[in-house]
C-alpha cells in the first residue's frame, strides 16, 4: 500500500517527521520516508493544498491519501484533543454578503449541488477496504479561507452548515481526490473551540500529539 500523509504545515506532523526522519524528495513539499510512505507538506489554505496535491499526483502514483492536520471544533461535545476522520466537507465562506444574511454559491445558484464532486453541497471521500483500518470518531467539517471568530458569524455558519469543525484545507484535498479518483481519508485533531478568538483556550500541543499517535496506528 502506497501511502502520502497530506499537511498543510510540518508543525502538525513533528512527532512523525522526529520520528522517521524523512528525506527531501524531487518534488516541492515533498518528504520521502521510504516508498511506501510519503509526506506532502503543500502550505497553508485552499489554493495551495490543491495545486501542490494535484501536480503532486499526477507524477506520482499512490493508492491512498490521508490529510491529517488541526481544526476548531464547533460541536462542543468535542473535547479539546479529540481526533476525528471527516465524513464530508463544503465551503465555509465562499459566496456573498446580503447586509446581514450570508449566502454560498450554491444559494445563488451558480454552483449545481449535484455536481459529481458536490452532492447536495458536500465533497465525501471515496472509500476502500483501507479505510476499515480507521476507528476514529465521524464529524462535518467547513473549509474556510478566515476561521471564524466572531460571535455573530459564528451563529450563521453554525445555523447554516451545521458542522461540527472547521479548516483550511480538507475541501481542497477531497476534491482534488475525486478529481482523481483516489481513495483518503481527512483526520483532525480538535485544537480550540470556534469562538472569539483566544489563545488561551488553545491546546495545539495536545492536538498534535493525538493526531500523530492516531496517525501512527493507522499507517502501521
Amino acid at each position: 500500500m502506497l501511502i502520502t500523509i497530506v499537511a498543510a504545515t510540518k508543525l502538525e506532523l513533528k512527532p512523525l517527521f522526529d520520528h522517521f526522519q524523512p528525506k527531501t524528495g524531487d518534488f516541492i513539499g515533498l518528504f520521502v520516508v521510504n516508498n511506501d510512505l510519503h509526506i506532502l507538506i503543500t502550505g497553508m489554505g485552499m489554493l495551495n493544498t490543491a495545486a501542490h496535491l494535484a501536480l503532486y499526483a499526477s507524477k506520482y502514483e499512490r493508492d491512498f491519501y490521508i490529510d491529517a492536520g488541526i481544526c476548531g471544533a464547533f460541536n462542543r461535545n468535542l473535547k479539546i484533543g479529540d481526533v476525528v476522520q471527516i465524513s464530508s466537507e463544503t465551503y465555509g465562506d465562499f459566496g456573498v454578503e446580503n447586509d446581514e444574511a450570508f449566502q454560498d454559491f450554491f444559494d445563488l445558484g451558480f454552483i449545481d449541488k449535484k455536481e459529481d464532486a458536490f452532492q447536495y453541497g458536500l465533497c465525501e471521500p471515496i472509500l476502500s477496504d483501507f479505510h476499515s483500518k480507521i476507528n476514529l470518531p465521524k464529524a462535518t467539517s467547513i473549509t474556510v479561507n478566515k476561521v471564524h471568530g466572531n460571535d455573530k458569524t459564528i451563529k450563521i455558519i453554525e445555523e447554516k452548515y451545521k458542522a461540527d469543525t472547521e479548516n483550511m484545507e480538507g475541501l481542497a484535498f477531497y476534491y482534488v481526490l475525486k478529481l482523481i479518483n483516489k481513495s483518503g481519508i481527512e483526520i483532525r485533531s480538535v485544537s480550540n473551540y470556534v469562538e472569539k478568538r483566544n489563545k488561551d483556550n488553545w491546546n495545539i500541543k495536545d492536538a498534535v500529539t493525538n493526531l500523530n499517535t492516531e496517525l501512527f496506528i493507522i499507517i502501521q
